[in-house]
């Protein structure tokens, strides 16, 4: 009996011991992490963003607010004399890091310039994240914000997922704000501090390798850069790769290559280790790759597709519950630009890749119409539009950013 009691003491210690530690470390946390909604929206710090330094003294250099958001300073209260605010929801296309003014604000401006000075437009784009935190962001920040409208903006190279939102899916333990968590659901700001630390968000894990490797090639004279992107991909990637074989693969888009990273005022091209590896790795690749447009309608998956169309589903549920209207932008994969397909038709193994999300993307469509999601299709205004597409990394040029904007200001009048 005694040895039970001194179990039961014990183990009541001990818990009463792991309360009180994560409670002040809780409190402790709080004097260094951001405040809400920061905190809930990014997993880093937006004055330590990468951007900022590639960006330094540029025309398209970011300007975040105290939320970390490329934006305005906005609050959390709907202002006076707003009648209509929207809270738009998406990732880096959203964000917009590389144009001179993000798609939130264009469409602001497009709006309030056809005398609608009564419609706000929130910006609530995250780079490197995806539905999961897409449904978790509207949930715990953007209905927290009394939006009349939530625009979720779906980026189709890159935001298919193969897990379905589930009512019974078990939380890890740690997880980047704002997906759920065990130790999230006691402690979020001890949450965001240890993930931060860590680099545990999907933003965390990407790394870059070999930042000042890349950008002193571009300061070479052109004859000598494919020799040092090969250094570059041998050093930081492939070592057991023959110089040779990367050479070869690096070397197919000639001049023109480097014609496109000529320095210009607007829309400049970065050269990015990432890619160059993963041109490599496509071009070097054994694994069965779709090629032609039978290929690639038949390659997808259909269980993805319902996959990631639960999500935006049930972010279209999370709002209709509030009585606020919801609409899913599909921007779609860049080779709807003819000069972005063309630049990287010497590579047709890692080319393929955006073809096959193309397709993708209208199988995503058709599901989320037939579920009742009002759906705004962009590659309706952006498909063989030339320019729109940013070469280097896939993103909205400025033209392409534009012809978004004025499609979704006008979607918006017809929410209203």
């Amino acid at each position: 009996m005694r040895k039970h009691r001194l179990l039961w003491l014990w183990s009541t210690f001990l818990a009463l011991l792991a309360i009180v530690t994560l409670a002040g470390l809780e409190v402790l946390a709080s004097f260094v992490v951001p405040a809400w909604p920061a905190r809930e929206l990014r997993p880093i710090d937006a004055t330590n963003l990468p951007a900022l330094d590639i960006l330094a003294g540029s025309q398209t250099q970011p300007h975040y607010n105290s939320w970390g958001e490329n934006d305005s300073e906005r609050s959390v209260q709907k202002p006076a004399g707003t009648e209509f605010r929207t809270v738009m929801v998406g990732d880096s296309f959203l964000e917009g890091a590389f144009v001179t003014k993000p798609l939130g604000a264009r469409v602001e401006s497009l709006l309030q310039a056809k005398g609608h000075r009564d419609m706000e437009i929130v910006n609530l784009g995250v780079s490197a994240t995806a539905p999961p935190q897409y449904y978790y962001r509207v949930r715990n920040v953007a209905l927290a914000l009394q939006p009349d409208a939530v625009v979720l903006v779906f980026f189709s190279g890159n935001d298919f997922v193969r897990e379905s939102l589930s009512w019974s899916n078990i939380p890890p333990p740690i997880a980047e704000r704002p997906l759920p968590s065990w130790l999230g659901a006691v402690a979020p700001r001890l949450t965001w501090l240890i993930v931060n630390r860590l680099g545990l968000s999907e933003f965390g894990r990407a790394g870059v390798r070999g930042v000042d490797m890349v950008r002193d090639i571009m300061k070479l004279p052109r004859e000598q850069r494919v020799d040092a992107m090969v250094r570059f991909v041998k050093t930081y990637y492939y070592p057991d790769k023959d110089e040779r074989v990367i050479r070869e693969i690096l070397a197919r888009g000639g001049d023109r290559f480097w014609d496109a990273f000529e320095r210009r005022d607007l829309d400049q091209e970065y050269l990015q280790g990432w890619w160059m590896a993963s041109m490599v790795d496509w071009e070097t690749g054994t694994w069965p790759t779709p090629l032609t447009k039978e290929e690639f309608e038949s390659s997808v998956k259909q269980e993805e597709i319902a996959s990631t169309a639960s999500w935006l589903i049930g972010a279209r549920d999370l709002a209709r519950e509030k009585g606020v209207k919801f609409m899913v932008a599909l921007a779609p994969v860049p080779v709807v630009d003819p000069d972005y397909a063309e630049f990287w038709s010497p590579w047709p193994r890692y080319r393929s890749y955006p073809m096959l999300r193309e397709a993708s993307h209208r199988a995503l469509r058709k599901e989320l119409e037939a579920k009742g999601v009002i759906t705004v299709d962009l590659q309706d205004d952006l498909k063989g539009m030339r320019g729109t597409y940013r070469i280097s990394d896939g993103h909205w040029t400025e033209l392409g950013t534009d012809i978004a904007a004025k499609r979704i200001a006008a979607e918006l009048l017809k929410l209203r």
